[in-house]
C-alpha cells in the first residue's frame, strides 16, 4: 500500500509493518504525517530502515503527532534534546525492558506513542518484539471477555523498585513510588480512536485486580499473561543502526531482548504524551 510516497510492508497478520519509498525526516507535510498516523493506527508498529535522524530531529517528528513528554522517571537526557532519553546497556548492567510492558501505564495517563531509534547495537541479538493487545483480547475465550468486561487493576512501577531501594532503602522506594505514580485502569480498554477493545494489562506493571483477593488476581493475571506471550500476537525486529521503530502505545507491549550482554546497545527515544489527533475527534463529538 502506497500512501504520500511511503510504502507499508506488513510483517506479520497481527502487528508491525516496514515503511519505504519516502525518507523520514524531522519536517513532514501534513498530508504525509496523516498518512502515517492512519498507518499507525492499521499496523501499530511501523519500522523505519536507514533513518539518520539527529535527536533534535526525531524530536521535531515526534512533536507533528502531538505534545512531547512524558519522561521516564530513570532514563537520562540527551544533551541536544531534553525530549530525547538515552537507553543504555552494558557490561553487567542488567537492562529492565525484558519483560512485556506497555510504557509507563503506571501513570493515569500513558503516553500515546514511543519513537525509538538504535543508535549502537550489538553484534547479535537485543531485538525488540512488540504485541498486539488487539489480537490478544481477540483471542480470548468469550466467557473470559465477559468476565473481565468490568474489572479494573493497578499499575506500579514494578521492578524500577530495584534500584530506587539500592539507592536509598526503604525511604528511596517510598520515594520512587510517589514519584512515578500508580493509576487503576480498566482491563478491557477500548482505544480513543479505533474504538476496537484490547488488553490492558502487563506482568511488568500490573499488580492487583480490584475486588479479587490477592490469590485469585494472581491466578487471572497469570492466565493473561500466558496468552500475550504466544508468537501469533507478535512480531520481532532486528536493529541496524539507524533503524527506528514508532508504536501506539495504547494497544500494544513491547519486550527488548538481553541476549547481547556484555556487548553494548544504545538506543534515543522521544515519548508522545497525548493524541492530538484523538483529542480533536472527542472535542467534534
Amino acid at each position: 500500500m502506497s500512501t504520500s510516497g511511503f510504502v507499508f510492508d506488513r510483517l506479520t497478520p497481527a502487528i508491525g509493518a516496514e515503511v519505504s519509498g519516502a525518507q523520514l525526516t524531522g519536517s513532514r507535510s501534513a498530508e504525509d504525517v496523516e498518512a502515517l498516523y492512519r498507518a499507525l493506527l492499521d499496523h501499530q508498529v511501523l519500522i523505519f530502515r536507514d533513518t539518520a535522524l539527529s535527536p533534535k530531529a526525531m524530536a521535531a517528528f515526534g512533536s507533528m503527532f502531538g505534545p512531547l513528554g512524558a519522561r521516564h522517571h530513570r532514563y537520562v537526557t540527551h544533551p541536544d534534546s531534553d525530549d530525547v532519553v538515552i537507553i543504555k546497556w552494558e557490561g553487567d548492567d542488567l537492562p529492565d525492558a525484558a519483560e512485556w510492558h506497555s510504557d509507563m501505564t503506571y501513570r493515569e495517563n500513558p503516553p500515546f506513542s514511543s519513537i525509538l531509534k538504535a543508535v549502537e547495537v550489538p553484534p547479535a541479538g537485543g531485538d525488540t518484539l512488540w504485541a498486539s493487545m488487539y489480537s490478544v483480547y481477540d483471542a480470548l475465550p468469550k466467557g473470559l471477555r465477559a468476565d473481565l468486561a468490568e474489572l479494573e487493576a493497578v499499575h506500579d512501577m514494578g521492578a524500577f523498585r530495584t534500584p530506587a531501594y539500592r539507592e536509598g532503602g526503604n525511604l528511596g522506594i517510598q520515594e520512587a513510588m510517589l514519584g512515578a505514580g500508580s493509576a487503576v485502569h480498566p482491563i478491557v480498554a477500548h482505544h480513543p480512536v479505533t474504538g476496537r477493545p484490547y488488553l490492558n494489562v502487563s506482568e511488568s506493571f500490573t499488580r492487583f485486580i480490584i475486588g479479587l483477593s490477592a490469590p485469585e488476581g494472581g491466578r487471572l493475571l497469570t492466565e493473561l499473561f500466558d496468552i500475550i506471550n504466544r508468537p501469533e500476537h507478535h512480531v520481532r525486529v532486528r536493529w541496524k543502526p539507524n533503524t527506528i521503530a514508532m508504536w501506539d502505545n495504547r494497544a500494544t507491549q513491547h519486550y527488548a531482548v538481553v541476549d547481547y550482554l556484555p556487548h553494548r546497545r544504545v538506543m534515543h527515544r522521544v515519548a508522545v504524551s497525548s493524541d492530538s489527533r484523538a483529542e480533536l475527534k472527542v472535542g467534534a463529538t
